[in-house]
């Protein structure tokens, strides 16, 4: 009987290997605008949220209830009683000239959002446009007659 040894030899476990490395190396840079994408989008529906919560609670609180942005610093603040800070992921901006909130009476550099105990918005409603490092672009909108905040895709 003659006995033969199966198995792989030293020479074809190096060729798969480097026809894997090749696949992923090609393969990667897909990923990378696959998770700024979706970095983008989880930016942009926190936001939302975040806005919806503050004309929510303008609404039950009876008080104006307002949010902060700050474009130069990629971040906004829910102001009421407890002031809290939302910083966008990395590679995500807010492009300043792409914000149509006013700015408050009295002076201030950043546009604000804010909310009466009716819901309605104040000073004005508008959007704010999110960008990511590869150029899409998410814009949040405020309504301007009911204050509804929806998300919109470019």
């Amino acid at each position: 009987m003659i006995w033969r040894k199966s198995g792989f030899t030293q020479i074809e476990l190096i060729m798969v290997l480097a026809i894997i490395v090749v696949i992923a190396a090609i393969s990667l840079p897909r990923f990378d605008r696959v998770i700024e994408d979706y970095k983008l989008k989880t930016d942009a529906r926190q936001l939302a949220w975040v806005l919806r919560c503050a004309r929510q609670e303008a609404i039950i609180s009876g008080y104006n209830q307002t949010v902060l942005f700050k474009p130069n610093l990629n971040c906004y603040l829910r102001i009421s009683k407890k002031h809290t800070t939302y910083t966008l992921s990395r590679n995500i901006i807010f492009p300043y000239h792409e914000c149509t909130f006013g700015v408050p009476d009295g002076g201030g550099d950043y546009p604000v959002c804010g909310f009466t105990p009716t819901g309605a918005v104040i000073p004005r409603a508008g959007k704010i446009t999110l960008k990511n490092k590869y150029g899409k672009r998410i814009s949040v909108v405020v309504n301007v007659g009911a204050g509804r905040v929806r998300i919109e895709e470019y």
